[in-house]
């Protein structure tokens, strides 16, 4: 005689907790794996200002100055260097208690945003304290651009046209203009203005012949 029988599997009590406490640690682990996913995301890519990331995180400025984020000039700008300019760079500068002057040695400069991008050339001028040597013509580089600044007849500055095209184009990129110097500079300012004139005369003592400023292509 043949009996058709049903049999049912039924977990007892202690099972059923097994079960339960596996599947509530996979679905931690889920959890805790996407949290620290996410962390790891926002330490590599952190949502800070440009000035707290050239400040804290890449070492590139002087100064940390809450007040402007972006490290944002406006064309015509002039930075008084003896004040904390947070647009100075780290690299080269440091300063003077003795006679309050703005030293820049070896390699530095500044860093800086632009609301718009430049549709001129940009002059730059560095104001120096007076010195009783001659100035000599000083190479840099403005983002990818390679140029030269150049001593002026009258006063003691040095001056270069920086290309517009070689501007970053986008008002959250960060410019950089770093200048390359044998001997100490006291600088008292640096000024950005724009300007449509390309070239510029060399002093006198430079040659009988006439240089683009900057090297401006």
């Amino acid at each position: 005689m043949a009996a058709n029988a049903s049999s049912t599997v039924t977990l007892s009590p202690q099972q059923q907790q097994q079960t339960i406490l596996r599947i509530l640690l996979i679905s931690l682990l889920v959890v805790l794996s996407g949290y620290y996913v996410w962390v790891l995301y926002k330490a590599i890519t952190p949502n800070v200002s440009l000035a707290y990331k050239a400040y804290y995180i890449k070492n590139q400025t002087l100064y940390w100055q809450p007040k402007q984020p972006n490290l944002a000039l406006t064309l015509p700008s002039t930075l008084n260097t003896t004040n904390n300019v947070p647009n100075l760079s780290r690299a080269g500068w440091s300063f003077n208690t003795r006679n309050h002057m703005r030293q820049l040695s070896q390699q530095g400069g500044l860093y800086f945003t632009l609301p718009n991008e430049p549709t001129t050339n940009v002059k730059i001028t560095f104001t120096l304290a007076k010195t009783q040597q001659p100035l000599k013509p000083l190479t840099f580089t403005f983002n990818h651009h390679q140029g030269t600044l150049l001593p002026q007849t009258q006063g003691n500055t040095l001056v270069a046209q920086l290309p517009k095209q070689q501007f970053l184009a986008a008002s959250q990129q960060l410019q950089s203009f770093i200048l390359t110097t044998p001997t100490p500079l006291q600088v008292t300012a640096i000024s950005l203005t724009p300007t449509n004139v390309d070239t510029l005369a060399l002093p006198h003592s430079a040659g009988s012949f006439n240089q683009k400023i900057g090297n401006v292509e």
